[in-house]
């Protein structure tokens, strides 16, 4: 979520401060203890309507005193703290404030200062600027106002110079689908771009209220957003700040007050089985404290939480911190993610990019526009986490930007704004992602899991290995419904992918992504065989040299599939049958196809497997499964398969 409170949403910039009126009269101004009739009469309505954050109410009121008392100072004075603070109209704050500052220039002593806010907000840096500097200079000023000035006048410096050289890219808002006059945040997305989660923030003041919405992409653009319903979102407590797994089935977000909660802002987590979302479950502490913990992200690989927390050991307000997820399934102890990335201000909305390696947030403490930018930084060999990149003008903007999702392949980003053009204040847009700042190219593998005689969805359980260190990289289940599921694959990489399920015959798949900067998606249908005789499995992941007949390492992760599947079925036999394409004399590929069937008995034998529920034979080129006469018909024929012999 945005706000900290469910009852005020804090604007651009968290207030640190209170504003202090004092109590004296002057002859040519008139304070709210000399004011009388009907202008007393509207500022008192609107201080009330204001406590109980009426703001809009509350403005309109304060305009009716002024106009008939015209210097009306305090009224002048709250116009623009609820216009600046709250309700995001800054030509109109700033208005408040000069007229202030006319009828009385030290009235307020931090008048240049509020001034300095509202002339950022808009743009107006030179402006911001001439106020800030002689704010500086008076001699009683609160230590925490001095230091956000002088970062604002640093924010003015970096602005002037973003502006001045601009990104050569345009954001384009999702239109009125997604977008509303109400604010829209947080964009989160599946790997495969399908489903558009974000928040949307409804009334002001203490009948704001927060939900989570979804929009699918028709394949030309999203369709009208609805709610992710009733088990998720509630009419009491603020639901967003969410961020959904790549595959789609798991949801961690933010609700603030429930009756199951730790503290003010907790994380909570749902899993999807087909179309419904479970009973949302709070994740607990150490996670949750009884302070604010809000705007998850969870890694693609489902083993590391990032969130945003406000806790008595980080650096400021809201930190970035990460939780790892233990092998007993709990969250572990949060780790602060270090000073480079975390000021004294606010950081808030991790993003880590599916690549594993790129992380994107908000922030208002490092150098920026103004308010909220976003920034990029990538991990570096040792680990730790390298200097945060302002994204730059016109991505970042005067106004706020919070949230932000990049697509699996790097192209595209999505990211809420207070651009000139939004229906509301904040809606979410999206643009070409830079190059210079894009994540590293990440595919994903989408698949449907089914019964190959009776074509029904399986339950099935996916275990993605990384071939180079034989690692798991990802275990995953499909969906209970309907047998799908999805998981990202970062380049660089070769995978081996292997589908199971008790009763089943297993399923292999190689996928190489080594050296590559662009591929499609694999989008696959996968057919199970029942445990039966004379049913085949081919083992894509099983390597040899060219023309050699030695396993090379890589093959190992696949063999040990094998072996655990001959475990689990302790009466299975089988024969394992090497095949070759027609290159080369028929002897010659007889002699080779033998050879590498006996390396994979060989290995099978040496790790424990029962000789006598184990042959092996060559048929050289004489089973193809494809035409010879193209090089990928070729690859498909060298091949390692299993046939089951018995049961």
């Amino acid at each position: 979520m945005i706000i900290k409170h469910k009852t005020i949403r804090m604007s651009k910039i968290f207030v640190l401060f209170l504003f202090i009126v004092p109590v004296f009269s002057f002859a040519q101004i008139i304070t709210k203890d000399n004011v009388k009739g009907a202008a007393k009469d509207d500022y008192e309505r609107a201080d009330n309507h204001f406590a109980f954050g009426h703001l809009l109410t509350a403005d309109s009121l304060l305009h009716l005193a002024v106009k008939e008392k015209d210097n009306f100072i305090d009224a002048w004075i709250l116009i623009g703290q609820i216009n600046l603070q709250y309700l995001r109209n800054y030509e109109e704050a700033t208005k408040a404030y000069e007229k202030v500052k006319l009828l009385k220039s030290d009235y307020l002593n931090n008048i240049d200062f509020q001034l300095g806010l509202c002339y950022m907000n808009q743009g107006n840096y030179e402006t911001a600027r001439a106020h800030l500097q002689p704010f500086l200079k008076q001699n009683k000023i609160i230590a925490q106002e001095r230091m956000l000035a002088e970062k604002m006048l640093k924010d003015c410096d970096f602005a002037t110079d973003a502006m001045k050289h601009p990104e050569a890219i345009k954001p384009t808002n999702l239109g009125r689908g997604v977008n509303t006059p109400d604010d829209e945040s947080m964009p989160s997305l599946t790997a495969d771009g399908k489903y558009l989660y974000f928040t949307r923030h409804t009334g002001t003041g203490m009948y704001q209220d927060e939900n989570i919405f979804v929009s699918i992409h028709t394949g030309t653009g999203f369709s009208r957003a609805n709610s992710i319903g009733n088990t998720i979102n509630t009419e009491n407590y603020n639901e967003g700040a969410q961020s959904i797994a790549p595959s789609g089935k798991y949801l961690f977000f933010t609700s603030t007050d429930r009756p199951d909660g730790v503290g003010r802002a907790d994380i909570y987590m749902s899993r999807k089985t087909g179309d419904l979302w479970e009973r949302p479950n709070n994740i607990g502490g150490p996670v949750n404290t009884p302070g604010w913990d809000a705007q998850p992200c969870i890694s693609a690989d489902g083993r590391t939480l990032y969130f945003a927390s406000v806790r008595a050991d980080g650096r400021g307000g809201s930190d970035l911190w990460l939780s790892h997820l233990s092998e007993t399934g709990t969250w572990g102890k949060p780790e602060n993610m270090g000073e480079t990335l975390n000021t004294q201000y606010d950081e808030m909305r991790p993003f880590l990019h599916p690549d594993g390696n790129t992380l994107y947030f908000s922030s208002n403490g490092h150098p920026g526009m103004g308010g909220y930018d976003i920034y990029m930084s990538r991990k570096q060999p040792d680990g730790t986490w390298g200097q945060p990149v302002d994204l730059g003008y016109p991505i970042n903007t005067p106004g706020d930007e919070i949230g932000i999702h990049v697509t699996t392949d790097g192209s595209t980003a999505y990211y809420a704004s207070e651009q000139k053009d939004t229906y509301g204040q904040m809606d979410i847009y999206s643009f070409e992602m830079p190059a210079k700042l894009r994540p590293g190219f990440t595919s994903y593998i989408k698949g449907l899991v089914y019964d190959n005689e009776s074509r029904d969805p399986l339950y099935a359980f996916v275990q993605i290995y990384d071939l180079q260190t034989g690692d798991l990289f990802s275990t995953l289940s499909t969906d209970r419904v309907n047998g799908q599921f999805l998981s990202t694959l970062p380049a660089g990489k070769d995978y081996a992918v292997e589908v199971m399920k008790d009763g089943y015959l297993f399923y292999s798949q190689n996928i190489s992504l080594s050296g590559m900067t662009e591929a499609k998606p694999f989008e696959i249908n996968i057919p199970l065989n029942r445990i039966k005789v004379g049913q085949k499995v081919v083992l894509n992941n099983i390597f040899f040299q060219t023309d050699k007949f030695e396993l090379m390492p890589q093959s190992k992760t696949e063999l040990e599939v094998v072996l655990k599947m001959m475990e689990k079925n302790p009466s299975l036999k089988i024969e394992i049958g090497g095949h070759t394409d027609n290159t080369g004399t028929e002897q010659k590929n007889k002699e080779l196809s033998e050879e590498r069937a006996k390396s994979v008995f060989d290995y099978l034998i040496a790790k424990g497997a029962d000789a006598n529920r184990i042959t092996y034979k060559g048929y050289s080129s004489s089973q193809p499964v494809a035409g010879n006469n193209t090089p990928e018909g070729k690859a498909l024929n060298r091949r390692t398969e299993f046939v089951v012999t018995g049961i």
